[in-house]
């Protein structure tokens, strides 16, 4: 095959309001960090709806009222342009929002305040994971993507891939498959494609483009359906239309908990963090501060996470997660380091031309897919 990928290379350099969640019945009570009362005031945090706007309600919002003083008003979902046209007007509503790239733009400057790490307790910070811990936002929690398998067409018993690669050798592991679209700008297939030619996972960044896309020539006849709504690999899976596919942790840990025939595993799984930031300009920022704060301390991580199978980025969380609930969560001590971070500042990072790296991938998916 001819490649036109040169043409779509990217500049050397150097998450999501999906929430497939499940609540557990194994949440702890656990007691709020102490926080001295603040005089009433009131505070706009903007996140998802939903099962997510319960969980967090009850785990961060809820509490952080009671030990503050500071009143909350919940508006979902967050919309990043909305955000931008409340600076550019000089009229920001918001106080806090949850993003996945914002905070790493090349326009957060402009955008969004420098965090107050002043703001933070010593604790928190010495057991915030550095990818928490960035200019512009504070890691709230991360999800994965995950290799995942049909029990039907690879029961316990029966050997699985452990790898990329091995999920690319069509002989070995016979069947189809699935992987998501990278036309709606995720980015992860191209990073896993990398994966099965052979790139360790720290070696990933800068991506390589032409490599990507001559891995994903040897898989492409073998993929039934290049997903794109995170509900898809599951019943892909539990149809058994395909075997084997990439998925959310929290979908699969979701439907293996209901029993359907679904499991996963964490090795070469991508880590997507999500952050918490600031408005520039916030009428509040102080309390925003305290807030952002608060929501990264264990204590208030742990109460989250014990709710959705997603990952605190506060590793003392774990003190406060029941052993169960952590098996399953992406930065449990035992599955960090098995996957790798997506790096969020190399897909929002823009070429001479203006284009973001994922602005790239995207064009070059297109062609790709129609060759």
């Amino acid at each position: 095959m001819t490649y036109y990928i040169n043409s779509c290379r990217p500049t050397r350099r150097q998450t999501l309001k999906l929430i497939g969640t499940a609540t557990s019945g194994a949440a702890l009570a656990i007691g709020a960090p102490g926080i001295l009362r603040a005089q009433e005031s009131t505070l706009v945090v903007v996140s998802g709806g939903g099962s997510y706007e319960e969980s967090i309600r009850k785990a961060i919002i809820d509490p952080f009222q009671q030990e503050t003083g500071i009143k909350v008003t919940y508006v979902s979902p967050e919309d990043d342009a909305k955000l931008k046209a409340q600076v550019d007007s000089n009229n920001v509503q918001w106080d806090v929002a949850e993003v996945d790239t914002f905070a790493f733009g090349p326009d957060a400057s402009k955008y969004l305040e420098e965090i107050d790490y002043g703001a933070f307790d010593k604790e928190t910070l010495d057991n915030l994971v550095p990818e928490a811990k960035t200019k512009y936002g504070v890691g709230s929690y991360v999800y994965s993507t995950v290799m995942a398998f049909s029990t039907a067409e690879y029961p316990a018993d029966k050997p699985r891939p452990r790898s990329w690669a091995e999920f690319w050798d069509a002989d070995k592991f016979p069947g189809p498959r699935s992987l998501k679209t990278c036309a709606n700008s995720d980015v992860t297939t191209i990073e896993f494609a990398l994966l099965a030619a052979g790139v360790p996972k720290d070696k990933l960044y800068p991506i390589d483009f032409d490599s990507g896309f001559a891995s994903l020539d040897r898989i492409k006849s073998h993929i039934t359906k290049f997903w794109s709504v995170g509900a898809e690999p599951g019943q892909l899976l539990s149809n058994r239309e395909v075997s084997m596919s990439s998925a959310y942790n929290g979908r699969m840990a979701a439907l293996k908990t209901q029993g359907a025939a679904v499991d996963y595993q964490w090795n070469e799984g991508e880590l997507s963090p999500v952050y918490w930031v600031v408005p520039r300009g916030a009428k509040n920022r102080a309390a925003a501060m305290r807030f952002v704060a608060y929501q990264a301390s264990a204590q208030a991580q742990a109460r989250l996470n014990n709710l959705i199978f997603y990952g605190p980025m506060n590793r003392a969380a774990f003190k406060y997660i029941d052993p169960k609930v952590a098996a399953d969560l992406p930065t449990a001590p035992e599955n960090i380091d098995k996957q790798l971070f997506r790096d969020l500042a190399y897909w929002e990072a823009k070429d001479s031309s203006g284009k973001s790296n994922t602005e790239i991938l995207v064009e070059c998916w297109i062609k790709w897919m129609a060759s």
